[in-house]
């Protein structure tokens, strides 16, 4: 049995079918804490001048045709107004022109399906299948301040943009562990400087807030809870990811690149993040599936493939069921280093630095939930059969043990993994587990437990040769125009 076949388990979203058409628009067929509206000092989209725009439509609720009319029409820049209240469409509000900003009274607080008078809901329940919520294409858009709610499929797509600024975003579906709620919730892709700040995601069927295929970006001070994934960096180069709470979803902070894409993600900061109870149950997890995850198993605080150059330092690790941190090679889910080429070869994990971070405990102790299933998730089976057979609980941090390098057999620290002055739960003997995937997986799927549990290894803190001083230079700050 082939180790792809055994660990099809990880790999993470870029599944999605749908295609944007970034021509003019038809009218085409076809959501925790409530913050303050974002007050950025009155700055507004500039036109291709660089001057201010001058152009404000102002819409209310009731206005929805016309809203629709209007960015179907625009020639333009334009700053959209909505006032406070419910919008109700039936298909996607698509804009397809550069130097627009739509924005609202506020974003409102989880679970307000309708706009109060502070807040600004667009409403999508009614809209035709397999459209998104709000869908744009075009460099300098902002959104701020108002909430999507049961988009069909993505909440708010942004797409082959530059300088994107999504600010004080609320998606979400009114019910929970649906795998027909939309898939994202706030999806910037193939775009460059984008930031997403104090916004939420609530109950996406794939991945909450999701940045992909994208050049520079910053994630900070937002709220993913409830979701399949709760943020997840793709196939993306220098991101800084922070003050962001992932709670109560399946895995809750991931990064990752997948095969046949020619972006190669690199240079990830992620830090003073707080990544807690992600132990809700996979609801994409199903045989009719194909997204890959759809195959993570439960409790899975963090992970980590085909990443290189990522740095984590800061970040708090409470009560994931599974695991903290788990560490893959883009091998486990593709082992052909061919359909990695268009890339460069980014298969290998390397250059992974983790230090001054807080494991506090209660993660580790019920793989998968205690339910694992190795037919949809064949990587919480692996785990849960090696670690019952080991008699403990999984380490904070894991990674397969397969070497960048798919012809380097001999164990050891080739992909420069450093872990270095982070704390412990009091009790914790050994931090990290080599888990040597290419003896121990198919040994675990053979049901040779024994075999399995013993080509692992597990270290202490401080134990050579995890104690390496990471990687220089360092990851930089991202800065954004």
């Amino acid at each position: 049995m082939s180790l792809v076949v055994t660990l099809i388990a990880v790999g993470a979203c870029s599944d999605d079918e749908s295609t944007t058409n970034s021509a003019t628009p038809t009218n085409d067929a076809g959501t925790d804490t409530g913050t303050n509206p974002i007050d950025d000092g009155g700055r507004q989209p500039t036109n291709e001048g660089g001057t201010a725009c001058t152009t404000t439509l102002n819409f209310a609720p009731g206005e929805e045709q016309n809203l629709q009319d209007a960015v179907n029409s625009l020639t333009g820049c334009a700053n959209i107004v909505l006032a406070a209240g419910t919008y109700n469409f039936d298909n996607a509000l698509t804009i397809r022109q550069a130097n627009v900003s739509l924005v609202g009274a506020g974003k409102g607080t989880k679970g307000e399906a309708t706009g109060g008078t502070a807040s600004t809901v667009l409403v999508f329940t009614n809209a035709a299948a397999n459209t998104n919520g709000v869908d744009a294409v075009g460099d300098n858009f902002v959104i701020r301040n108002l909430a999507i709610w049961n988009a069909k499929k993505d909440g708010l797509r942004v797409e082959d943009s530059k300088n994107v600024k999504i600010q004080s975003i609320r998606t979400e579906w009114a019910q929970e562990n649906q795998i027909t709620n939309g898939a994202y919730g706030i999806y910037p892709v193939k775009s460059e400087n984008v930031l997403i700040e104090e916004s939420e995601a609530y109950n996406a069927s794939d991945a909450g807030i999701y940045v992909g295929q994208t050049k520079t970006a910053i994630v900070r001070k937002n709220v993913a809870k409830q979701n399949v994934a709760g943020i997840e960096i793709e196939n993306t180069s220098f991101a800084d990811v922070y003050e962001n709470t992932a709670e109560d979803n399946t895995t809750g902070l991931v990064v990752f690149d997948l095969p046949g894409n020619p972006v190669k993600g690199t240079d990830i900061r992620m830090h003073d993040n707080t990544i807690t109870g992600n132990n809700r149950p996979n609801f994409a997890s199903n045989s009719g599936s194909s997204s890959t995850v759809s195959q993570v198993p439960a409790g899975t605080g963090t992970f980590i493939l085909a990443s290189r150059r990522v740095e984590l330092f800061n970040n708090t690790w409470t009560d994931n069921n599974s695991v903290d941190v788990a560490i893959l090679s883009g091998l486990s889910i593709e082992p052909d280093p061919a359909k990695w080429a268009a890339a460069g070869g980014n298969f290998g994990t390397q250059d992974v630095y983790m230090h001054d971070n807080k494991f506090t405990g209660g993660s580790g102790d019920s793989v998968d939930n205690g339910e694992p299933n190795k037919d949809s998730r064949p990587l919480g089976a692996i785990i849960a059969g090696m670690y019952m057979q080991g008699g403990k609980a999984v380490e904070p941090v894991i990674w397969d043990g397969m070497d960048p390098d798919p012809t380097n057999t001999t164990p050891a620290n080739d992909i420069n993994l450093c872990l270095k002055t982070n704390t412990y739960a009091a009790g914790t003997v050994e931090v990290i587990a080599d888990l040597n995937f290419p003896v121990s997986a198919e040994a675990a799927m053979a049901g040779d437990l024994g075999t399995a549990w013993n080509a692992t290894v597990r270290f202490k803190a401080d134990e050579a040769p995890y104690n390496c001083a990471g990687f220089s230079p360092p990851v930089a700050a991202v800065t954004l125009p």
